[in-house]
């Protein structure tokens, strides 16, 4: 990983978790594509805040991470006016020659390399280009991330799935775009943000926008029998960042929901007062794709009554507490809990709290 000054590791602070921004600094770095990611802007966003872009993407270039700009269609000559007046950027036309010798160039440059392609389709354009230029694609329209059609901002696009969520009135259809792309290029990382939130969107778990994805498959085990065990483990340990004590626990799990490739896992243990959420876990290169609510998903679809406990110190209880009827605080756990009878709390509170550690500390 390369050497962060003070400045540089401030403003990264003012982004996001350190533990998160550091592990994406490094994934980033690891891609041996030409460009860290395509940027595709609309005109509003570049009439907006062509400004903020360009003090993100030289954040970026210091960081040495090399974005690229593409702008398509009847409007790609507007949005580089838009731009002119930033002297960051370099341009080249599409189908001008080399596009990894043009980005290679404006990066020893110390310019953000910027493809035109006016007369080609935006579809057109990324199909010719990914893999080999980049993995990531961001989409940063003036609105942000797309929202419901109650307005709410959604985190996730599920675009294989049969019941697409209802959005809002787009200039675009970006969800077409997307499972065109996740269908002919295999493992691309696809997003809708603004301007103003480019940097959280990429450094940051939780993101700030919507991200498209096929939808994860989750399969669901009645105990360990059919599980690999030792996959298991490495999972959880990487997940909590922490080596496990034993592995007796594991005897106990009566359900099992993994994601195929064992990127994440939710075991339940058999209880009078419903099932025990022993573990959650989702690896580290998972997070941020909407894994975790996919397994809460299928596990909360069947099994209605469930508790679980977490350090008190877990960022992720504000998330918990959202998804439990109630909760209680003992010592260093909190214990949550949805669906079960009221008279079975003190019950639970008491498994929860006399459970032993199965982590070493």
């Amino acid at each position: 990983m390369i050497m962060l000054n003070k400045t540089i590791r401030l403003f990264l602070d003012s982004i996001g978790r350190r533990d998160e921004y550091e592990f994406y600094l490094d994934k980033f770095r690891a891609d041996h594509s030409a460009c860290f990611a395509l940027l595709c802007p609309d005109l509003e966003s570049l009439e907006a805040g062509a400004e903020v872009l360009a003090f993100d993407l030289h954040f970026l270039l210091r960081l040495e991470l090399v974005p690229t700009l593409l702008l398509c269609g009847d409007e790609a000559k507007k949005m580089q006016a838009a731009l002119a007046l930033e002297p960051i950027f370099e341009y080249q036309s599409l189908a001008a020659g080399s596009v990894v010798h043009f980005i290679e160039q404006a990066r020893a440059n110390e310019k953000v390399p910027v493809l035109m392609a006016e007369n080609m389709e935006l579809e057109t354009a990324l199909l010719q280009l990914l893999p080999e230029v980049a993995r990531r694609v961001h989409f940063i329209r003036a609105a942000g991330g797309l929202k419901s059609a109650d307005g709410e901002l959604l985190p996730y696009v599920y675009t294989h799935q049969e019941c697409v969520q209802a959005l809002e009135p787009l200039e675009f259809d970006f969800p077409a775009l997307g499972k065109k792309i996740l269908n002919e290029r295999q493992g691309m990382h696809l997003s809708v943000t603004s301007p103003i939130n480019l940097l959280q969107e990429i450094f940051t778990v939780k993101g700030s926008g919507t991200l498209f994805r096929k939808g994860s498959e989750i399969k669901h085990f009645s105990g360990m029998d059919h599980v690999d065990g030792e996959k298991l483990i490495g999972l959880l340990e990487e997940s909590f960042g922490k080596k496990l004590i034993g592995h007796a626990f594991l005897d106990r799990v009566s359900h099992v929901y993994m994601e195929k490739n064992y990127r994440g896992a939710v075991l339940l243990e058999k209880h009078s007062a419903g099932h025990y959420l022993s573990k959650f876990a989702v690896g580290r290169e998972a997070r941020g794709e909407g894994l975790a609510m996919e397994l809460w998903s299928e596990v909360c679809r069947n099994h209605k009554a469930l508790f679980w406990r977490s350090h008190s110190s877990n960022p992720f209880n504000s998330w918990y507490r959202n998804q439990a009827d109630g909760y209680h605080t003992v010592g260093q756990w909190q214990i949550f809990w949805r669906g079960v009878s009221a008279s079975s709390i003190s019950t639970l509170i008491e498994f929860c709290s006399s459970r032993e550690e199965d982590f070493n500390l």
